[in-house]
């Protein structure tokens, strides 16, 4: 003759052994599908021009798991004129980068190939000379965090510490400035929206 209390128990490992099934399952949990991010950034940068330079970036990235895929887009200006033998020359520079990035929680870190030119504006009569070479070359590291503020919308800060493999050489006539900073850091802060996939 069945009691109450066997009654309960009964009705209770009904409830309970099927969740535990499916807690166990490894396809209840599996992680979401790879998913795209559109990100906008404004930047500073040290020893990518002659001078240290403001940029803005856009870059469009892949997520899966606990890593990602950026590709991106930059532009710099420098926040001052030339010193030295070309001085009242502004330089600008356009580059595009990618990076492959590890996730853990809000912090997040990268390998990063960012691969540019570099232009100086013309002043009087003076031209670039057709030897010189306006390519950068670069490689390095970025690390930073992302703080969610809302379901859509993120916060990204990071720093990036590079070294160069290719460096400019600036030329204006007869008067020439030696090659840039052989290390480059880039510091920015940017927002990132979720991009659907399907």
């Amino acid at each position: 003759m069945l009691t109450a209390g066997r009654v309960a128990l009964v009705i209770a490992l009904s409830l309970v052994l099927p969740a535990r099934a499916y807690a166990r399952d490894p396809r209840s949990a599996s992680p979401p599908g790879v998913y795209g991010e559109l990100d906008t950034s404004s930047m500073l940068a040290f020893g990518l021009m002659p001078v240290a330079g403001i940029g803005v970036s856009s870059a469009l990235a892949l997520r899966w798991l606990d890593a990602s895929l950026w590709l991106e887009a930059r532009a710099f200006k420098a926040l001052g004129r030339n010193d030295g033998a070309i001085l009242g020359r502004t330089t600008s520079a356009r580059a595009g980068a990618t990076s492959l990035c590890r996730h853990r929680e809000a912090v997040f870190l990268c390998y990063v190939f960012q691969i540019g030119s570099i232009s100086v504006s013309a002043v009087d009569d003076l031209r670039p000379q057709e030897s010189s070479s306006p390519w950068f070359i670069t490689s390095g590291a970025r690390g930073g965090a992302e703080w969610r503020v809302s379901r859509h919308l993120q916060v990204r800060g990071f720093l990036e510490l590079h070294l160069a493999i290719l460096r400019p050489l600036l030329r204006a006539s007869t008067f020439a400035q030696g090659p840039t900073s052989r290390v480059a850091a880039i510091a920015g802060i940017g927002l990132t929206l979720p991009v659907s996939l399907r």
